[in-house]
């Protein structure tokens, strides 16, 4: 026996003041269609998480009544237009009314569209406006094509970009069609041939960007796109608590393929080409000391060496302790 869908949709309203200057919006709107509440709400949190949103920054969505309106945003798509001017109410408080204000504004717009009136109209008739609009169009980075995405947030310059403007919009083009500013291109052509990264989701996207740009510096030299994809790998393939270590060993010339720990999790000396400072004197004294920390129970850094460790291991050298003495 098949369970009957049903349509939920979801009102999601942003948490507090500082989260929505952040966001640039109030709330957010979600529906599809399920067989249960839980469903919808579970698909609503991966549409939430798929356009770059965090669920922290939400209070707990509300459901609401389907609204009848002809620009419902697409099934399974988390929308932050369609609550602009709408908010529940009605005598259930679940229905997504035009908040009072908004409804004249829309009215008095209509009307004026309909009967050309409301501004002044030029030498030919033409109705002129020198009234910029208040709020610039925004476009969620989520729902641009994945080269734009990518671009979004190299454009961010180190600030994660929820959404963009018109004139954000016009530099994202204006870099992809710049054939010649060869750091662009190879990043791009790079994350096209990475699949981790096109499945990415818009943080990790930030992150992995702005990682490039760490490792090679923009106003550097230009890397070759066989190294930038061979970080972009090694990136997503680094559990997310070593990339930061992974990002400083590329940034100093390291190419490691992974970042080195032991079985309790230390770091097991970073991702350094040799196990010895270049500057490092060695002796049969220095050899002993090393031989003597060898032999000790506990994990350790050893280029961050604990004075407590050093202090021990001369100690064993000392009193030759087993098993030192055996070497």
């Amino acid at each position: 026996m098949s369970i009957k869908q049903e349509e939920y949709s979801f009102y999601y309203k942003v948490k507090n003041e500082s989260a929505r200057k952040r966001l640039g919006f109030k709330a957010g709107f979600f529906w599809c269609t399920a067989k249960k509440q839980s469903l919808a709400l579970s698909r609503g949190e991966l549409a939430m998480d798929a356009a770059g949103f965090d669920e922290a920054d939400f209070a707990r969505p509300v459901r609401v009544h389907f609204p009848v309106e002809n620009d419902i945003p697409p099934e399974g798509v988390f929308d932050t237009k369609f609550c602009e001017n709408r908010e529940p109410g009605g005598e259930d408080g679940k229905t997504l009314t035009l908040i009072p204000g908004a409804a004249s504004a829309v009215k008095s717009d209509e009307t004026e569209r309909a009967d050309g009136a409301g501004t002044p109209a030029g030498e030919n008739g033409i109705q002129e406006s020198h009234n910029p609009p208040a709020n610039p169009q925004l476009t969620v980075v989520a729902t641009l094509p994945f080269r734009h995405r990518v671009l979004a947030q190299y454009i961010g310059d180190g600030e994660y970009l929820y959404h963009v403007d018109a004139s954000q919009k016009k530099e994202i083009l204006r870099l992809e069609m710049d054939t010649d500013n060869s750091y662009v291109q190879n990043l791009l052509l790079a994350a096209e041939n990475v699949e981790a990264f096109k499945k990415a989701i818009e943080h990790d996207i930030h992150k992995i960007v702005n990682a490039v740009k760490k490792v090679f510096p923009v106003d550097g030299k230009t890397p070759e796109l066989a190294t930038v994809i061979q970080f972009l790998k090694t990136w997503f393939e680094t559990e997310h608590i070593d990339r930061g270590l992974l990002v400083k060993e590329w940034a100093k010339g390291n190419r490691v393929s992974a970042i080195q720990r032991t079985e309790s999790g230390a770091n097991a000396g970073g991702g350094n080409k040799t196990d010895r400072n270049p500057d490092y004197e060695h002796t049969l004294d220095t050899l002993d000391v090393e031989i003597a920390m060898a032999t000790l129970p506990m994990d350790f850094n050893i280029y961050e060496l604990p004075g407590s460790v050093y202090r021990r291991a001369k100690e064993i050298v000392k009193k030759k302790e087993s098993p030192f003495k055996e070497w």
